[in-house]
């Protein structure tokens, strides 16, 4: 039979255990997200005005961008290519760089369809990107390097593909005229002869990126550079003046949902969202969603 000093040292343990549950349990939140502190912000957001004779790629294209980056800035279809002359574009060309940058080497983040180069601990340049398709070509996640890089490169057809027999250089090639070969087998960044699928999750697990780009970056990649190749749907930044914010991308891969990211970020610095600001996480514009709750120019 239990004494009453027994009774109450239990009661005693089951406090301390549940206390004790509380913290381990916002310990694995702050540690999960607190270390997400903001990141080095580059490049600004605009407005750009469609001129006659432009669709969305050469809108794109001229601002270091896919069409799957201006669809989701401006919440239209992801099969809009056509626009009209005079239409305003929102521009979504600030990017939070990613987290423990290499001193010389490449970061992709797959959501944010986007490539980042740095050398001497800075960044050189970005660049879109499409990663594989949803399914058994994804892109994976991991640290990599370069080990070879070819011009011209001839396509080894792999088992699962129709085609027999090696693709020389040309138009049929799907690995375009620049091939820059990780050490993830059968992975690489290479360019298109479709740039128009360049930042959909389209590939059967490389890197597309456009021509034009990838002959003018090709020069600057060395044999051995370090890759990472990362997963990140949401970012936080923050402005000149203080300002806290998110940026989210598209969980293409379903495995990291930008709303329940978001949300345990904000709560990580005390805010809890509100319906606006969920919707915009889950919209993935890849513009600020201000923390504070009030929009900015």
């Amino acid at each position: 039979m239990p004494t009453a000093s027994g009774t109450k040292w239990s009661a005693y343990w089951i406090r301390r255990s549940k206390l004790l549950l509380s913290i381990f349990s916002l310990l694995l939140l702050y540690g999960e997200v607190r270390g997400e502190v903001p990141r080095v912000t580059v490049g600004t957001n605009s407005v750009y005005v469609a001129q006659e004779g432009e669709d969305l790629l050469d809108i794109a294209h001229k601002h270091r961008l896919a069409i799957d980056h201006l669809t989701f800035a401006n919440r239209w279809p992801q099969t809009a290519t056509r626009i009209y002359p005079e239409t305003p574009v929102s521009i979504p060309g600030m990017r939070l760089l990613p987290h423990n940058p290499p001193e010389a080497g490449i970061v992709v983040n797959l959501p944010e369809r986007m490539l980042f180069y740095f050398s001497g601990g800075r960044l050189q340049e970005t660049m879109p990107v499409s990663i594989g398709a949803v399914g058994k070509f994804q892109t994976p996640t991991g640290s990599y390097r370069v080990i070879e890089k070819l011009k011209d490169p001839i396509w080894y057809p792999p088992p699962w593909s129709e085609l027999k027999g090696p693709v020389g250089p040309g138009p049929d090639n799907p690995l375009g005229d620049r091939w820059i070969g990780l050490s993830a087998p059968r992975y690489g960044i290479h360019s298109t002869y479709q740039p128009v699928n360049v930042g959909h999750n389209v590939t059967h697990g490389c890197l597309r990126a456009y021509p034009d780009f990838l002959r003018e970056f090709f020069p600057l990649v060395r044999v051995g550079m370090p890759v990472r190749l990362e997963y990140e749907t949401v970012k936080l930044g923050r402005s000149a003046d203080g300002r806290l914010f998110l940026l989210s991308y598209p969980d293409a891969y379903k495995k990291s949902d930008p709303v329940e990211r978001g949300k345990k970020i904000a709560l990580s610095y005390g805010v809890t969202l509100n319906s606006q600001q969920i919707q915009a996480l889950d919209d993935c514009t890849g513009l600020p969603i201000w923390l504070d709750g009030k929009d900015s120019q």
